[in-house]
Order: structure tokens, then C-alpha cells, then sequence
């Protein structure tokens, strides 16, 4: 057998991104409180950059002649519970130490928001090079933890070591989960009646006095207070004030003064005796120090153009607790600016706005826009209402189907597909017809 090679040549198209640009995207993405740790960070590694003096002339922005301390919109910020990741790693502490520790911080890592495990054991097993037989010893572990039904693989799962815990494995309720369950997310009230030879009133009743009572999002409930200690603050990176009928923007930068240059080091720099590897070094600290602060002066400029597009597109909804949100786009924004619509979505990502309508996330002024008969432009949120209404005034032995909504909510000049009420109904947790219907 004989090998031939042989050389093609390809042209391939690929962006590549700079160290500097990385930096400047990951700094716009931070809200303040990890943009102050990332920051100081900095100062303790780059030996050439200093606090700067406080004063509004040392920043760029333009700056509130406020009587008010620096401080003042502290009484808006809202304050966030223990994570559930956090949560769970205190009472595992408590139980096991080294290898089994190691691996329930593996299954741990892997719960999602709900307090589901969603990913399947074979595969932490692969990436944590550990046996299967291992991480299912330690999550049998996990699913006694608080709150109940934490560390589930589904959803039946969960509900069902919610009963155990409160000692009901016994009951009719536990069997109706453990056997029905299919039946009862589509209300087929009547065919679990007809297994069970019970009374379609008794198997109603006992959906909905115990079943219903077991909590769909056992990880959810930490942001309703299930978990009463409080670690940190949710600081908004925005502020905006509306007094004397006139709107005025700040860009809160934490406890930072601004950065500067060391003069000394600069000074240093241009002695003629420094060595070749002293001269490289102070170049490659000036010049990371010049690109973070020239990324900070970026990001708080991108910011603070998004808070003036805010205040002028939704002047009603800032100005008056009646005021609805207006339709508005990231991308309509990002025309507005000149930016990219990633740029956008990076600089509002995980970031909250303190405003006469008290503390909100700034995605939280982003909503899909619908066109009425009319001409009148309404928000997402507007469609959302009207279809909850509609749902609240069905007849609930005939419940209406996806497809009536959107005709009734298109009799009202507004164009709204099935799919999208379909879609609408998931975010909102309301079920479908068979899921709605009383028998």
C-alpha cells in the first residue's frame, strides 16, 4: 500500500478578538459588584495603577450635584438570599468530607434553578472520573437535604420525595403520583378514578388539598423566602431620578475612585540605566493599565447612552406609577446608539436600575412590540395580560384552545399567533385545554 500526501489550500474567514477587546466585552457584561472585585484585582496585580482623587472632575460622565451621600440609593436596592448551590454545599459539609464531599459538590454544580438534576449521572460520572454507583450513593443523600424535592431527576421525581418527607408515602396521593402521573398533568381525572375504583370528587379533591400543595420549583423557593439570611445586595449600576418634572442620570461605580497612572513608575520609565527586562515589564503594566481604564470609561459611557434611549422612549412609565412600558428592542437601541445589538445585550446582562419606579432589572425595559389594526404599538406584557383574562373567563368544563385565544385576541386588532400563545402560556406556567378542563 503505498500513502500519498498531498497540500490543499483554504481560505477560512474567522474573527479573532484581542486580549483588549475581550477585556472591554467582559467588563461591559459585570454589574458593579464584580466589576469592583475585578477591579481591585487589578490594583493588587499591576503595581502601576492607583486610586485616583474623588472628585466629579476626574470623571468624564456627567455627575449629579446631589445633597444626598453617595449612598443614598441604598434604601432601594434589594436584597438577594443564600444561592441554592450555597445552600446545599453548607448541609453537605455537615454530612461528608473528601472523596463523597467532592462529589456531591460534582451533582450540586450540576442543579439547575428549579432544583432539578437535569444532567444525567452517567455523564458527571465521565467528567468527574468517578463510578456511576458513587454519585448515586451521594445524590440519594442530596435528596434528603432541604429545601424538599431538591436534587430530583424530573419533575414526578420531586413531588414525590416531597411526600416522603412529610411521611406520606402510604398515602392515596403518593400512589397517584407514582402511578398516574401522566395523567394527572392532563387532568384525566375520570381514567385515574376508574384505576383506582375511587370517586372522580375524592381524586379531585385530593389533587387539589395535597398535590397541589407540593412545590413544582423545590430550588425556586429561595427568592420567596424559604431561606432567611441574607449575604449580599443587589446595587443598581444605573440611577435614574425624576424631580421637579426634569429626569437626571447616574452611573453608580461603586466605591471606585478613578483609576490613574503611578507617576513615579512613569517617571521610571524614561531612566536610561533601566534594564531591558525593567523597561518591558513597566511597558506591558502601562499599557494593560491604560486598556483597562480606557474599557471602564467605555462601559460606563455604554451605559449611561442606554439610561438616556430609557428616559426618553419610556418618559411615562418613569414619570407615573400608572405608566405602561412601551414596546422597545435591543436591537431598535442599538441603531439609536450606533452599536451592535450584542453590545446592548451584554451591557444591560445581569444589571438593575434604581428609578422613580423603584429597583429593576434593565431587561426589564426590553418587550416584543405588536402592531395593532390601528397603528398603536403595545408590549408583550400588554398581550400576556389580555390572555390571562380570556383564560380566567373560559368555561372551565370546556376550557378554550390555543387557537380560539389567538382569534379572540386577533378581534381586538391585535395580530398574535397560536404558537405564540402556546408560547406565552408555558412562561406563564398556565396548561393546555386537557390540563384546564374540570370534569
Amino acid at each position: 500500500m503505498e500513502l500519498a500526501t498531498s497540500q490543499n489550500v483554504k481560505q477560512i474567514q474567522r474573527l479573532i478578538l484581542s486580549p483588549q477587546m475581550q477585556q472591554a466585552l467582559h467588563l461591559l457584561q459585570l454589574p458593579i459588584q464584580e466589576l469592583s472585585t475585578l477591579v481591585e484585582e487589578e490594583l493588587t496585580e499591576n503595581p502601576l495603577l492607583e486610586l485616583g482623587d474623588t472628585g466629579p472632575e476626574e470623571s468624564p460622565l456627567p455627575r449629579l450635584q446631589r445633597g444626598e451621600g453617595p449612598d443614598a440609593f441604598i434604601e432601594n436596592t434589594v436584597a438577594y438570599e443564600e444561592s441554592l448551590y450555597d445552600l446545599l454545599m453548607h448541609q453537605a459539609k455537615e454530612r461528608w468530607s473528601g472523596h463523597e464531599l467532592k462529589l456531591a459538590e460534582w451533582i450540586i454544580g450540576s442543579i439547575d434553578e428549579r432544583g432539578l438534576l437535569t444532567t444525567p449521572l452517567d455523564e458527571i460520572a465521565e467528567f468527574s472520573e468517578c463510578a456511576t454507583g458513587e454519585l448515586e450513593e451521594v445524590l440519594e443523600g442530596i435528596q434528603t437535604f432541604d429545601p424538599p424535592g431538591v436534587g430530583a431527576r424530573s419533575m414526578r421525581e420531586a413531588l414525590l420525595i416531597q411526600l416522603r418527607v412529610r411521611g406520606k408515602e402510604s398515602t392515596l396521593a403518593f400512589r397517584i403520583l407514582e402511578n398516574y402521573y401522566d395523567d394527572v398533568l392532563h387532568n384525566r381525572i375520570p381514567m385515574i378514578a376508574r384505576a383506582l375504583s375511587r370517586s372522580t370528587d375524592e381524586i379531585r379533591t385530593i389533587i387539589a388539598k395535597e398535590i397541589s400543595a407540593l412545590d413544582l420549583r423545590p430550588g425556586g423557593g429561595m427568592a420567596t423566602g424559604h431561606i432567611r439570611q441574607m449575604t449580599q445586595t443587589i446595587t443598581p449600576d444605573l440611577l435614574i431620578f425624576f424631580e421637579e418634572g426634569l429626569f437626571s442620570i447616574e452611573i453608580n461605580r461603586g466605591h471606585l475612585a478613578p483609576l490613574q497612572l503611578n507617576r513615579g513608575y512613569i517617571d521610571m520609565f524614561t531612566d536610561t540605566n533601566l534594564s531591558p527586562e525593567a523597561r518591558d515589564y513597566l511597558q506591558e503594566k502601562i499599557a494593560t493599565g491604560k486598556w483597562l481604564m480606557r474599557n471602564l470609561d467605555e462601559r460606563h459611557q455604554t451605559l449611561y447612552r442606554i439610561g438616556e434611549v430609557i428616559v426618553k422612549l419610556q418618559t411615562d412609565f418613569l414619570s407615573s406609577p400608572k405608566g405602561q412600558l412601551i414596546p422597545l428592542t435591543m436591537k431598535e437601541v442599538a441603531e439609536r446608539l450606533h452599536l451592535h445589538e450584542s453590545t446592548i445585550a451584554r451591557a444591560v446582562s445581569n444589571k438593575y436600575v434604581s428609578c422613580p419606579r423603584g429597583m429593576l432589572s434593565l431587561r426589564s425595559f426590553f418587550t416584543h412590540a405588536y402592531t395593532t389594526e390601528s397603528g398603536d404599538h403595545i408590549s408583550a406584557d400588554t398581550v400576556k395580560e389580555l390572555m390571562q383574562k380570556i383564560i380566567a373567563g373560559e368555561e372551565k368544563r370546556h376550557p378554550l384552545s390555543d387557537e380560539v385565544i389567538s382569534n379572540k385576541i386577533k378581534e381586538r386588532g391585535i395580530p398574535c399567533a397560536r404558537r405564540t400563545i402556546a408560547k406565552y402560556r408555558h412562561e406563564l406556567g398556565i396548561g393546555n385545554t386537557a390540563q384546564r378542563r374540570i370534569h
